[in-house]
């Protein structure tokens, strides 16, 4: 469900009709809060159709719209559940609603995000991926400042981060042998030196070490258009703008984000809590929904291999 007092309750309730009856959901938040929103809202909701794990933790005196700590506290109740069902073997994967850092920090609770929550539960390596179509990009780097990112970038960093996505896109994704472009840190890929030699130095050597599975170092305005017009099957991005401009040009709407190294499978919306228009009806659910629809069809996909 997200963060309460965000859009993640609207976005949900308005996808929960368009999921497939054969494939079984479980929704965890607060039943009644959800009831709420849907009756204020008049979203016609098919609740039999799901199971639903009630933690009934929105306060009474609760609004939508605004960061308080009560949200944060319930978002990560949720999260936390969910991780419960998982390592008990209950779930094959999770959809996260979208959650508020500055809330979750109000309330206490040490954060920085989704993705590091789950790699430090499981005690996994773990990548951000971002998926629009069939336009693929992973991130070496997530948020990091420009002026400290070169001296983050590092052979092993890469090498897992091509690893993990080459072996998504096998598993995940169905693809037999699927080919990756690493994207140049400088322009022009470093111009033989003369903006950098990180190129040179850095990334080259990560890219023999693949053989013909990667591509590149490529100047990643080249890159990009490069994997949407299908010449690969993923990039890899050095760093967050690099990857998230073209997703967001491409498809923003149905974009998801997906996180590889986990053993089970996790997607995302790839907006936030949209705090704005939180409780309006104006929350547009397409990325929650193409997050719902990924995430079933990874977990068939990965049923299959077993």
């Amino acid at each position: 469900m997200g963060d309460p007092a965000g859009i993640g309750p609207e976005v949900l309730l308005k996808s929960l009709p368009r999921i497939p009856a054969r494939f079984p959901v479980t929704v965890i938040g607060d039943i009644g809060w959800l009831r709420k929103t849907a009756g204020r809202l008049r979203f016609s909701v098919p609740w039999s159709r799901f199971e639903w794990l009630d933690l009934q933790n929105v306060p009474g005196r609760f609004s939508p719209g605004r960061v308080q700590p009560a949200a944060g506290r319930a978002a990560v109740g949720y999260l936390r559940m969910a991780i419960d069902l998982l390592k008990r073997g209950r779930a094959a994967g999770i959809v996260t609603g979208p959650v508020s850092k500055e809330a979750i920090v109000m309330a206490g609770i040490p954060w920085i995000g989704h993705t590091e929550f789950l790699a430090r539960s499981f005690r996994r390596k773990t990548v951000m991926m971002f998926v629009t179509g069939r336009f693929r990009v992973s991130l070496a780097t997530t948020h990091v400042s420009m002026r400290r990112l070169p001296g983050r970038l590092n052979r092993d960093l890469l090498r897992a981060t091509v690893r993990l996505t080459l072996q998504a896109l096998r598993r995940d994704f169905g693809i037999r042998r699927p080919t990756v472009g690493l994207a140049a840190l400088n322009p022009h890929a470093g111009e033989g030196g003369l903006f950098g030699r990180e190129e040179s130095r850095l990334l080259k050597p990560v890219v023999r070490s693949f053989r013909t599975a990667v591509g590149g170092p490529t100047p990643a305005d080249s890159l990009m258009r490069q994997a949407a017009d299908g010449r690969y099957d993923a990039v890899v991005a050095l760093y967050h703008d690099q990857a998230l401009i073209p997703v967001k040009l491409l498809g923003w709407e149905q974009a998801v984000n997906v996180t590889l190294g986990l053993p089970f499978v996790r997607t995302s919306p790839v907006h936030g809590t949209g705090f704005e228009i939180a409780g309006r009806g104006k929350a547009d659910p397409s990325s929650m929904i193409a997050a719902i629809r990924l995430a079933q069809h990874l977990i068939r996909q990965r049923s299959r291999l077993h």
